[in-house]
């Protein structure tokens, strides 16, 4: 009688392990399409064996705990091509949003108003009484002013508006899912001490995301304590720098030099604006200088009493009064010659305005080139990692079935075992009746 007593135990233990496996399946295709979800297996454990008279006897096997698969190594390079993509594609976004606020195509901007204004110039130098022509240069001299603060201001807009609110959204963003690994890590130890050491899986998963997302916007590295707690730690130009220690969260700031992310890669564009800004300024200054030089007769074409700065450039009205024909016809000449003259410009350069002009242009166009270059092929180390992190983690729906099927198998068995057992078990009472 013990002996269909404890085949009734162990067909018992094997029907209740397969329900947990079978829940355990369910749950895994339910989050087959969670990209942070990791798949979960009951593990299975011999149950202690027990002495008879012939011999050691098998008691079946027990679940012992539903553990997730994952890979922390792919995990961390995973995270850190995100980072990389998440950087390049924003820095080349925001660079083609400075290029296009700095549009100068040779037909429309500062460079063609640039040769409007030498245009007219040359003009004048042919009839320096004319009238029409002497307006003619008043205006062109204006709309060169004009063209140049209009640049200037949009970029200067993005530069000290646009950009530091996206730093700061970003850096929001990034606290709240630095605050939310932090409390996760208390949750999870919490969990875990509650149910005597079972891991807490749904709650690491959503630490995962956590994690996954925020490598989306700085750069993430971690590593996983014995106690579960993961520590969290970002690059700054100084070095790694840790955001989340057990359940100690600290922020990162606007002042933060993140080397990577979308944070990272805002403030790329804030560095490589900047310097745009200032060509435009050493342009403007050139300009400015060349044109009012006392070579040209002295005349005060430009307004340079702020610092021959491009916010605050503008054009006089009144720069022709005064002037002898024959004195503006050499200034005119002079002027318009500049078209092809060679400059040493602040910076070093040596070239035409026009020139000049157009490397500012030529090098938003090769920054926007190299930063989509390292975009995409971050973006396809990106979809390697990811490929290789589900064929580990990721949920098969194929594999997935087949194990419902052998679930489906062994309960019957076990069911069949049950069946059978009790059979013979009121074949033993009724006897003994």
């Amino acid at each position: 009688m013990a002996g269909l007593v404890l085949s009734l135990d162990t067909a018992e233990q094997s029907l209740l392990n397969t329900q947990t496996e079978l829940q355990v399946s369910s749950n895994n295709i339910s989050n087959a399409s969670n990209t942070w979800y990791a798949r979960e297996v009951a593990d299975q454990t011999d149950n202690p064996d027990i002495q008879t008279l012939h011999g050691w006897l098998g008691t079946g096997a027990s679940i012992s705990q539903i553990t997730q698969i994952r890979n922390q190594y792919l995990e961390g390079q995973l995270m850190n091509a995100t980072s990389d993509y998440s950087q390049y594609s924003g820095l080349a976004t925001q660079l083609q949003s400075i290029q296009s606020a700095a549009s100068d195509s040779g037909t429309t901007g500062i460079t063609q108003a640039l040769g409007a204004f030498y245009d007219s110039w040359d003009t004048l130098s042919q009839d320096p009484s004319d009238a029409s022509a002497q307006s003619t240069v008043y205006q062109a001299a204006q709309n060169l002013a004009s063209a140049i603060q209009s640049s200037y201001s949009r970029l200067n807009e993005i530069a000290t508006v646009e950009i530091p609110g996206q730093i700061q959204d970003t850096v929001n963003q990034a606290n709240s899912l630095i605050d939310q690994i932090a409390q996760l890590n208390a949750s999870i130890v919490q969990a875990q001490a509650d149910t005597g050491g079972d891991q807490a899986n749904g709650l690491i998963d959503l630490r995962y995301k956590a994690m996954d997302s925020l490598s989306q916007l700085i750069p993430v590295s971690f590593s996983t304590g014995a106690n579960g707690m993961v520590t969290v730690t970002t690059n700054e130009a100084s070095g790694p720098v840790t955001i989340v220690s057990g359940v100690t969260a600290t922020p990162i700031t606007t002042s933060s030099t993140i080397t990577g992310g979308q944070l990272g890669g805002l403030l790329q564009a804030q560095t490589a604006l900047s310097g745009y800004i200032s060509q435009l300024n050493t342009f403007t200054s050139s300009l400015v200088s060349q044109v009012n030089a006392p070579a040209n007769g002295g005349l005060d074409v430009f307004s340079d009493t702020t610092g021959q700065e491009a916010s605050t450039i503008t054009a006089s009205t009144t720069f022709l009064q005064g002037q002898t024909s024959g004195d503006l016809g050499s200034a005119a000449v002079n002027i318009a010659n500049l078209q092809g003259a060679q400059i040493s410009f602040s910076d070093g350069t040596i070239g035409t305005l026009q020139n000049y002009l157009s490397n500012i242009q030529e090098q938003i166009g090769n920054d926007i080139q190299q930063a989509s270059t390292a975009a995409s092929d971050s973006q396809a180390l990106q979809t390697q990692l990811q490929n290789q992190q589900q064929s580990v983690s990721g949920v098969s729906i194929d594999q997935e079935m087949v194990n419902i099927i052998q679930y489906q198998q062994i309960y019957e068995a076990a069911a069949k075992v049950v069946e059978t057992v009790s059979g013979l078990m009121g074949t033993v009472i009724s006897m003994v009746q």
